[in-house]
Parts: C-alpha cells; structure tokens; sequence
C-alpha cells in the first residue's frame, strides 16, 4: 500500500523536526515500523496495548483513513486506560481527512519531483487546503484516488509504492502544516513528546 512507506517516512521526519527545533536534550530518532496490524482487524486492541508496552517504542501511532476515524480515536484511549501507570509508548491517532492521498497531495511541486513521469494537468487544487475538500465519489475531478490515477496514468499503484517515500522526503511540511488534520495531529503528536519528556 502507498500509504505505507509514506507515512513511516513522514512519521520520522515530522518527529525529528520537532525535536530538532524545541530539544530537551539529546535524542535519536529511530525509523518508523509500519506494523501488520490493522485496526480493524479482530484483537488490534490488544495487539496495540502490546506493542504500547515495547519498551524500544516512545510514541505509537493508530493510523487509520477517516470513515474509521472514530476507531482510531477509540483505540489511543483503550490503550491509555490499560497501561496507566506503566512505562509505555504514547498512543496518537494519525487521521488525514478523506484518506491519506489527501496529505500526498498538498505539495504539486514535491510530486512532480518524487513520481517520475507525473502528468500534473488535471491537478485540480489551487491551494494545499483544497485537498481536505476532496470528495470520495470516484467520478468527482477531486476525489484524491482519481488524481493520482491521471497524475500517474493506467496501473499507476507500482508507480505510488515506489515513490512514495521519495515524495515523504521532499514534500514540504511547512505546506502540510496548512491542512487542519495534519495540525491535528501535529499537535497530538506534540503533546505526546511532552508526555514522554522529549521536548
């Protein structure tokens, strides 16, 4: 899934930048593992807690798109609730609006760089907000999974997977930063670093 290497990309590199700019000391960064896990899949919960309860994990992110937003959401609480007052990883929900092609799409130039042979004629958002605005009926110019079918053309899932953690590189966060579910969870995963003493 695209998505994947994306976000265990960006994931790192949003955390290093915030340590980076507010240290309390001195921290290394590891790199985002993506787990097998999904969060609807039966006993997720309980896998979560379990990994929540790794003592080589500081933050642990419930991703999910935002139909199950409300089970992400669910999730970070459950987890809180059963490792209070042990030495566990901060759970934070990861939810873009619509899904996560949404975020991969806010940075026109940042494709153009990351997905070779990127068609950008039918980019149809003229500021990075538009994208949270995109509609999920797949007829609409908009809808996040038909832009990257015309920016990348027929069987264009090989051309994203391959890409994608170049377009985590490059995109720029500061652009990210104007989106209100990347603010979110920014500020989520802020508050969770507080929680843990790195910032």
């Amino acid at each position: 899934m695209s998505d994947e290497p994306f976000l265990r990309t960006l994931i790192t590199r949003q955390v290093e930048e915030l340590l980076v700019a507010s240290p309390s000391g001195r921290v290394y960064v590891q790199s985002c593992e993506v787990s097998s896990v999904r969060i609807t899949d039966r006993g997720a919960v309980e896998a979560a807690t379990a990994m929540a309860l790794d003592l080589r994990i500081g933050l642990l992110f419930l991703h999910s798109d935002e139909k199950e937003s409300s089970k992400a959401e669910n999730m970070v609480d459950t987890i809180r609730q059963r490792v209070q007052g042990m030495k566990a990883a901060e759970p934070v929900a990861l939810v873009p609006v619509r899904m996560t092609e949404s975020w991969m799409l806010a940075d026109r130039k940042a494709i153009a760089a990351a997905v070779a042979g990127a068609d950008l004629t039918a980019y149809p958002y003229r500021h990075p907000e538009e994208v949270e605005k995109a509609h999920n009926r797949p007829d609409h110019p908009a809808c996040a999974k038909r832009v990257w079918q015309a920016i990348v053309g027929k069987g264009h899932a090989g051309v994203l997977d391959d890409s994608m953690e170049q377009l985590a590189q490059l995109i720029d966060l500061r652009i990210l930063g104007r989106l209100p579910s990347y603010q979110r969870w920014l500020a989520d995963t802020e508050h969770a670093l507080k929680l843990k003493g790195f910032l």
